[in-house]
């Protein structure tokens, strides 16, 4: 089997919000608004952020409906970035466009850790790998 894309799609209350954390976090380039859907283009996957009302439409075959995240997650989007500089950028970026960080960077051998949460609760973790550590 050859995989042709690979996507997630999230709930989101207000996607024009949605699309201006985004464009703020990972680059206005990175993020467009079509409709009810943010699509957020990130290296070998998208995102797809689509207002809570489409979303239950589209799970309606599914026999389900979508709801946001609690303080118990069950999911965590992650992201790696080039340098420790660029994760503290995105973290602050993030801060400032209105999402929540969650607790403080955690070091490792290999590099960083770091965690926010988005306008609907939806948690991301933001990695930068020392490229001087091998495995």
């Amino acid at each position: 089997m050859q995989l042709l894309q690979t996507a997630f799609s999230l709930p989101v209350q207000d996607p024009q919000r949605t699309q201006r954390f985004y464009s703020r976090v990972f680059g206005a380039d990175a993020c467009t608004l079509e409709q009810d859907t943010v699509s957020l283009q990130l290296p070998g996957v998208t995102v797809f952020f689509i207002e809570h009302e489409s979303f239950n439409k589209m799970l309606k075959p599914a026999q389900i409906e979508a709801d946001f995240a609690t303080e118990k997650f069950t999911s965590m989007l992650s992201a790696t970035v080039m340098t420790r500089d660029e994760a503290y950028a995105c973290l602050k970026a993030a801060a400032e466009a209105g999402g929540t960080p969650c607790g403080q960077a955690v070091p490792y051998a290999w590099g960083m850790a770091a965690y926010f949460k988005d306008p609907d609760q939806h948690l991301w973790e933001i990695l930068w790998r020392d490229p001087r550590y091998r495995d």
